[in-house]
């Protein structure tokens, strides 16, 4: 069955299509429309279901109820939990969110912006990679409403709900120093990000302020194209090694490292620490046993929606940078 139009509606009752529409924007009495007329409009819409268009709705008032959460992986828990909790609180505001992975790919990144903004959505909430500020910039010039969180671009003005980076990793790596720990290696994925290299930092000051060796090669780069077997790959160099202790960047890169200890290196379990930038709950009940670094997840997810609506109600340029403290969990 044909979806009914406002134009059909009309034209079945006998009426203006501007009388139809006052009606069903609840601006009868306003134009002085009679109260049978109403009644009888809506009595009609019912009967038939008529459901209006809301992308013509959204179009004329220039706004559609939509944001766009944009973020290297979808399926990485901590994006995945932020996600969800954003989802909710923009719920109880009347807004739907739209949801996009990047891969850390600039490319797929300004694709799924372009896509974003054709589709009109109110503002932005972004996990960028930040490879090239080119569109970046030309949002922010048109003073398009948006928000950053997990990293940063030093030379991009914009709003940030941010977590403590580097002092936090080298607090989780001293934990495993002050257990004895020596000789102690790192994984990390895509080591260019801003806050991931502030996560780097921190153990290399640990290390240097414990006096034990910084070691490059025992510095190891995940490569994101094919995580699962790069990592295997990596964690099997630092355990030839004879590491004893791991520190990891993220939690993505630690949790397939469990799974590739438990496989290939299980007399090794016992003996070695893992230290982890973000928490699963994995951690709880893993071997190896894992210190990690939770971030205040719901914070940050109100902060982010909270800061965005203020932008979008805003006549003038908003910049804010927010930075949350982590809390260390320690289970070794």
């Amino acid at each position: 069955m044909k979806k009914k139009s406002i134009k059909d509606i009309a034209q079945e009752l006998g009426l203006s299509k501007t009388t139809v529409s006052f009606v069903l924007n609840n601006k009868g009495d306003e134009k002085n429309i009679s109260k049978k007329t109403q009644e009888k409009i809506l009595a009609y819409v019912r009967e038939v279901n008529y459901q209006p268009n809301q992308i013509a709705k959204s179009l004329k008032k220039g706004t559609t109820h939509t944001i766009g959460y944009l973020v290297p992986d979808i399926s990485n828990p901590f994006y995945a939990k932020i996600g969800r909790l954003i989802e909710d609180v923009l719920a109880d505001k009347g807004y739907h969110l739209l949801i996009g992975s990047t891969d850390e790919k600039q490319e797929k990144e300004d694709a799924l912006l372009n896509m974003f903004v054709n589709r009109q959505v109110d503002g932005l909430i972004l996990a960028s990679t930040f490879e090239n500020l080119g569109m970046l910039k030309t949002l922010s010039a048109q003073r398009f409403p948006m928000v950053f969180f997990d990293r940063e671009h030093p030379d991009f003005i914009g709003n940030y709900i941010l977590v403590e980076n580097k002092n936090a990793m080298k607090e989780a790596v001293n934990t495993a120093i002050n257990k004895g720990a020596k000789k102690i290696g790192l994984l990390s994925i895509t080591p260019n990000i801003y806050s991931l290299k502030l996560r780097i930092d921190g153990y290399r000051e640990s290390l240097v302020e414990n006096q034990l060796n910084v070691d490059e090669d025992l510095m190891r780069i995940v490569d994101n194209s094919r995580i699962k077997e790069s990592t295997q790959e990596e964690l099997n160099y630092l355990m030839d090694k004879d590491v004893d202790a791991v520190v990891f960047t993220n939690n993505q890169i630690t949790a397939l490292a469990l799974w590739a200890m438990n496989i290939n290196h299980k007399d090794k379990i016992d003996s070695v620490r893992f230290v982890s930038f973000d928490n699963l709950d994995l951690f709880d009940y893993s071997n190896p046993k894992v210190n990690s670094i939770a971030q205040p997840i719901d914070s940050i997810a109100n902060h982010l929606v909270d800061i965005l609506h203020e932008v979008m109600q805003s006549t003038e340029r908003v910049s804010k940078r927010i930075v949350l403290e982590p809390k260390l969990i320690e289970r070794l």
